[in-house]
């Protein structure tokens, strides 16, 4: 298939989490687009499990970092005999510099690789990182925040990356088939978190306030991988301030749009600044209102009282007060699920999305 555009993906990760989860929808959606698909990752099961689980073709490289010779000679082979039109698409400067190495070494130039910019932070202002942004075919951000703060180190206006090729691209949720569940009628109140259970994501502020959901009929639900030493400490926490009994943990590998169908609102109480929470936008897609901070771009797609209650990071008090509004409502929460879904349609849809990754991918030249 000659004329059947190859987008393969790079991802050195060793834990999951919402690069990977990005990576792993584009794979989905642009396999159903036509594309042929595949990831090359680092032989991590973590990683590798979930796309051969849906059927995006897996393979392995070292993805050691910056002088990793082994993976460039590997990529460069692999990449001399790919189809006219290949997208690689990294997630991380030195994957996106082992690429661009890859490319050169291989003698094709027509090889697009675009990088896309998860976290935010400041650009590298060193010999090594503007020539890999000069040499990208797109520079991607997931939010207005992530850029603006990406191009702040260059004070000046004078950035590395060619404007035409910086691209703001909110992130999305591939979800084929999956209908709008209205809101559970019967049953307890259920606050969701979803996310990795690591420090900086604010499960400690959760736990904290549900003590104030006592007496409401209502539960919490923590869902996630994390790290273990953490998730044993956040469950010594609930059991020392009696709210164990009110948590259902889901620390494994589980099916998550189940769980977000049968849960009233999210609760997204990240310390750290979110480049674009993916959970959020999950929550949203699934028709629920989330509690969550505002301390990075999630007011360039919710706005506090129709889709979110923001609470500062760490604000056991101000949390108390945004489960119990929300818990005690239903009118609140049915107003807020309504208006979470019809953002996420207008604003955050996948159709919307893969048509502009897509045309990112195919136009621009370098």
């Amino acid at each position: 298939m000659p004329d059947t555009p190859r987008l393969i993906h790079i991802l050195s990760s060793s834990f999951w989490g919402g690069r990977e989860e990005y990576a792993l929808d584009i794979c989905r959606g642009f396999s159903e687009m036509g594309w042929r698909v595949s990831v090359f990752t680092r032989d991590m099961a973590a990683i590798d499990t979930p796309f051969r689980a849906h059927g995006v073709r897996v393979r392995h490289l070292p993805l050691r970092g910056y002088a990793d010779l082994a993976t460039v000679v590997s990529l460069s082979h692999h990449l001399r005999h790919t189809d006219a039109l290949t997208v690689v698409h990294a997630h991380k400067y030195r994957d996106a510099f082992l690429a661009l190495l890859a490319r050169k070494l291989s003698r094709r130039r027509d090889v697009r690789v675009v990088l896309t910019c998860h976290r935010v932070r400041p650009g590298r202002d060193t010999w090594l990182a503007r020539r890999i942004c000069r040499n990208l075919h797109a520079l991607v951000f997931v939010s207005r925040l992530a850029r603006d703060t990406f191009m702040s180190a260059w004070p000046d206006g004078l950035s590395p990356v060619p404007a035409d090729r910086v691209h703001t691209l909110h992130s999305s949720i591939y979800m084929p088939g999956q209908g709008y569940a209205p809101l559970p009628q019967t049953g307890p109140k259920i606050a969701m978190f979803y996310g990795r259970v690591v420090p900086g994501k604010g499960v400690e502020t959760f736990v904290s306030a549900l003590e104030a959901l006592r007496g409401m009929r209502a539960r919490a639900r923590i869902v996630g991988p994390g790290d273990p030493d953490y998730i044993d400490m956040m469950k010594r926490l609930a059991d020392r301030l009696g709210v164990m009994d009110m948590i259902d943990w889901r620390n494994g590998p589980v099916d998550i749009h189940p769980l977000m169908d049968t849960c009233h609102f999210g609760v997204v109480p990240s310390h750290v600044r979110e480049a674009f929470s993916l959970p959020t936008a999950m929550f949203m897609a699934h028709g629920r209102g989330v509690v969550c901070t505002d301390n990075g771009a999630q007011r360039e797609y919710m706005a506090e009282g129709a889709e979110a209650l923001f609470v500062p990071p760490g604000d056991v008090d101000a949390m108390k007060q945004a489960l119990r509004h929300m818990a005690g409502d239903g009118d609140v929460l049915q107003r807020m699920g309504t208006a979470s879904r019809l953002r996420y349609e207008n604003c955050l849809g996948w159709p919307r999305f893969a048509a502009a990754l897509a045309e990112i991918y195919r136009n621009g030249t370098l």
